[in-house]
């Protein structure tokens, strides 16, 4: 059995490699050096966080994309107003 969150992830690509490579890249920190250290995951999204370069930051999965946690919750955010 799989969750509707885990077929989402699948069928989109937002793998945990693909959170690595996009936080790379943002952050510009090779990817060796981008750890997860925790993981909360639902069925609409997860919430990691990462090691990035010796600096710890939040990332959410917002329907297929990867977003900073706070950038996350300000779209989020606007959305309410």
């Amino acid at each position: 059995l799989v969750s509707c969150g885990a077929v989402n992830r699948t069928v989109f690509g937002t793998t945990e490699e693909t959170l690595i490579k996009t936080v790379a890249i943002e952050q510009n920190c090779p990817s060796e050096n981008v750890k997860i250290v925790e993981r909360v995951k639902g069925l609409h999204g997860a919430t990691y966080a990462l090691e990035v370069c010796g600096k710890r930051m939040v990332y959410k999965q917002v329907g297929s994309v990867f977003m900073e946690a706070s950038k996350a919750d300000e779209m989020i955010n606007s959305f309410k107003k």
